[in-house]
């Protein structure tokens, strides 16, 4: 009999440990996804911000509204997109 009950513990322990790694793992892959969110997000930031900065180097947008230094890459658009598939 105790044997059987020795048994149904190591079992029952087992299913617990199961449980409680397949929650870790989770919880790994959860902080594995939003590490890499965190980057995509870094990186882009990180290329707008060179981005706009070269665009204000260039074209001299600082003193510009949203609204006219969007009509200014709507005119430039076609041209660039044109060119990058050649290049």
């Amino acid at each position: 009999m105790s044997s059987s009950r020795d048994h149904l513990d190591q079992t029952k322990e087992l299913k617990q440990r199961i449980t409680e790694m397949k929650r870790k793992k989770n919880r790994l892959q959860n902080e594995a996804k939003r590490r890499a969110s965190w980057e995509q997000r870094k990186a882009r930031t990180k290329r707008l911000i060179e981005t706009g900065a070269l665009a204000e180097k260039y074209f001299g947008l600082e003193q510009l509204s949203v609204a006219e230094r969007e009509k200014v890459f709507q005119t430039f658009s076609a041209f660039v997109k044109g060119n990058m598939k050649k290049g």
